[in-house]
């Protein structure tokens, strides 16, 4: 049977065969050295400013994982390595790049353009140029390392957000570390508040995961079109790169000074809501995939037509989850939604393999679940014995 946890695609993230693996692997463990160093100094400081940012920073990047994972069936398109390997990338390697590239870019920019205009627009110009660069650069290196993992602009775009979020967190932690060091006083956790209030609450929605959300759309599009001709695709691919490099660009420039963290949101909400509407085009190219995948190869006794519906709608999906619950208890709602999730997993195996001994045994292995939950819910007709009466 196929377990939920499997990988979706034939390639998994382990692949030692490929250079591309060890190119990510070699960039990422000097990230992890370079942050145990900086913990490991900070803690001869500030030790109370440490452990309580640790805290509170892995609460923080819990929260969206949880909510990717909970509500918008994020994790689905993945392993679990998969997405490991894409936070630490963005937290670890990326970050880490990214200290040394950002400084010599607004060394050369004092130089060349004055210091004055340097302290003015460095963040704005070394901002976007390195750490977008850097983190598509993860996007890019998974692809390579799983190439049929990224089959939907959602797999690439769901990778994107949680390497965004990887350097986001990271970044957040060096940031309250440096002012805890700048400030040092009686009370250490005042920096880990500061930083959570400034950078966390008051920026956290339009920040680095929505950046390269977007840049990995263009990477999706890429590698998913292959029926487009090259010259189109690379320039998608350019052009989302450029479009979230401008999203940084903008949120890091002094055209809008905000006086207050409160005023924040006001900068924020329109890149928010940008960011929104290319979400949604990569939900709804999803939504189209997973619904023609599902007609041509499952049959209604598999998905019935309001679950092949819900395919495409992640509102309908909770909704028939919460009716689950309402008329036959908390663990038929479990069930129904662990059968959710192999009806989803089973669309995306035709799509990979289309009819083969691997997806029969898929799809029994969702209509065997099918049966447990009509056990659960009192009905008695048995989909795994209507697949053996007619194969």
């Amino acid at each position: 049977m196929t377990d939920s946890r499997y990988p979706i695609g034939v390639d998994g993230f382990y692949q030692p065969r490929r250079a591309a693996f060890w190119l990510f692997v070699l960039l990422l463990v000097n990230g992890i050295f370079s942050f145990a160093t900086e913990v490991y100094d900070g803690i001869q400081v500030v030790p109370t400013t440490i452990f309580v940012a640790l805290l509170v920073w892995s609460l923080y990047a819990a929260v969206p994982l949880w909510f990717f994972h909970r509500f918008l069936d994020l994790f689905t398109q993945h392993p679990a390595l998969g997405f490991v390997l894409a936070f630490a990338w963005g937290g670890f390697a990326a970050t880490y790049l990214a200290r040394a590239a950002n400084h010599a870019l607004l060394s050369i920019l004092a130089k060349t353009a004055g210091t004055d205009f340097a302290n003015e627009w460095g963040a704005a110009i070394a901002g976007p140029t390195t750490e977008e660069l850097l983190k598509v650069l993860g996007v890019i290196l998974l692809v390579l390392i799983a190439r049929t993992q990224f089959r939907t602009l959602l797999a690439a775009v769901s990778i994107g957000a949680v390497v965004g979020l990887g350097f986001q967190v990271i970044e957040d932690f060096d940031y309250t570390l440096n002012v805890a060091l700048a400030y040092p006083g009686p009370h250490e956790i005042v920096p880990v508040l500061q930083m959570l209030l400034a950078r966390g609450l008051a920026s956290g929605l339009w920040s680095h995961a929505l950046f390269t959300s977007i840049t990995a759309l263009g990477v999706g599009y890429f590698v998913t079109r292959r029926n487009k001709p090259f010259a189109v695709r690379l320039l998608v691919a350019v052009g989302c790169f450029l479009l979230g490099y401008a999203f940084h660009f903008f949120w890091n420039s002094p055209l809008l000074p905000a006086s207050s963290i409160f005023e924040l949101p006001l900068r924020g909400l329109p890149l928010l809501l940008l960011g929104a509407l290319l979400w949604r085009l990569a939900g709804k190219e999803e939504a189209s995939h997973l619904t023609a995948i599902a007609d041509a190869y499952v049959s209604d006794d598999v998905i019935t037509a309001e679950e092949r519906r819900a395919l495409a709608s992640l509102r309908l999906r909770r909704q028939l989850r919460r009716q689950a619950t309402k008329e036959h208890g908390r663990k038929a709602g479990r069930m129904y939604r662990e059968l959710q999730h192999r009806q989803l997993t089973l669309v995306m195996q035709y799509g990979q393999y289309g009819r083969s001994p691997r997806t029969e045994l898929d799809e029994l292995d969702v209509r065997i679940m099918k049966d447990r939950y009509r056990e659960v819910t009192g009905s008695t007709t048995s989909t795994a014995a209507h697949a053996g009466a007619t194969n």
